[in-house]
């Protein structure tokens, strides 16, 4: 196939329907991709040959890490459209000053990080998708509360050494550091801040977390309160905000090797399905 014949556009609305028919194919990996693209359709390109839609990519913005994924329709596959498709998105990622690139597919799948591995991605680390149904918890009332800009150091410090200690117990991020607080950052926390919640101890916080939709999406508890049950309570108070908002689950996704996983374990949450996570250096 002449790979120069195909088109690459902006993900537009009106091609919702084309690229949901497109994913369908993969009852896997599908749902990931439609769900992302519900929440940030911004954040995809379209790959055309004349009018019929062949490749949906997910391209986060530029940063010094940034992640990319590509789905190409079963027809159109090892026909070189892939690949493009992964060079067209590396070379806008490398423009905006991204210098790594991370990508994912689900375990099981030997053809997908093969295809990376051709494409220069190595392994990085595996996460696990967990859920929980079932009723709320029986819990006593706790010191939890909303977020609040005026909580974003204290916030964003122990969760950004928390995270950090976590990758380096696992073993699999060599080059993990502490992440340090920026302007942008607090401004999209502020944006958020009915989906994030602190818990406090003598006017302390030595708790965070955020909420994305049924998500569980971060918690984390200060090293020197660790050990203490705050997480397991934390936890359970945040299953019981997601069940009030109207969803039947609670999501969340653990690091495979955190041994956090022995406390959702515990608290009812089952392990859906594992994804595999690869890393290229631009």
């Amino acid at each position: 196939m002449n790979i120069s014949g195909v088109r690459y556009e902006r993900f537009n609305e009106k091609d919702y329907n084309a690229a949901r028919e497109l994913v369908s194919y993969d009852a896997d990996g599908g749902e990931n991709i439609l769900r992302v693209l519900a929440e940030e359709p911004k954040l995809f390109i379209t790959a055309f040959i004349e009018d019929k839609l062949v490749a949906l990519a997910q391209v986060n913005e530029p940063g010094s890490q940034s992640y990319l994924t590509v789905f190409v329709a079963p027809q159109f596959r090892r026909q070189g459209i892939g690949s493009a498709m992964v060079k067209y998105a590396e070379n806008e990622l490398r423009a905006g000053g991204t210098q790594k690139i991370r990508s994912s597919f689900r375990e099981g799948h030997q053809s997908s990080p093969a295809f990376a591995h051709k494409l220069g991605y190595v392994k990085y680390f595996s996460s696990a998708l967990m859920q929980r149904t079932g009723e709320l918890f029986s819990l006593e009332e706790l010191p939890v509360r909303l977020y609040t800009d005026e909580d974003y150091i204290a916030s964003q410090s122990l969760y950004a050494a928390a995270f950090h200690e976590m990758r380096v117990r696992v073993g699999c991020f060599p080059d993990s550091v502490i992440a340090q607080p920026s302007e942008k950052e607090r401004r999209t926390w502020k944006e958020d801040a009915k989906n994030r919640f602190v818990y406090e101890i003598n006017g302390k916080i030595v708790a965070y977390s955020h909420l994305s939709g049924n998500e569980l999406s971060s918690i984390s508890v200060r090293t020197d309160f660790q050990g203490l049950g705050i997480g397991r309570k934390f936890v359970m108070y945040l299953c019981n905000e997601i069940y009030q908002r109207g969803s039947a689950s609670v999501d969340l996704w653990c690091v495979v090797g955190n041994y956090a996983r022995n406390l959702y374990d515990s608290l009812g949450f089952k392990e859906k399905y594992i994804m595999e996570f690869m890393r290229k250096t631009l």
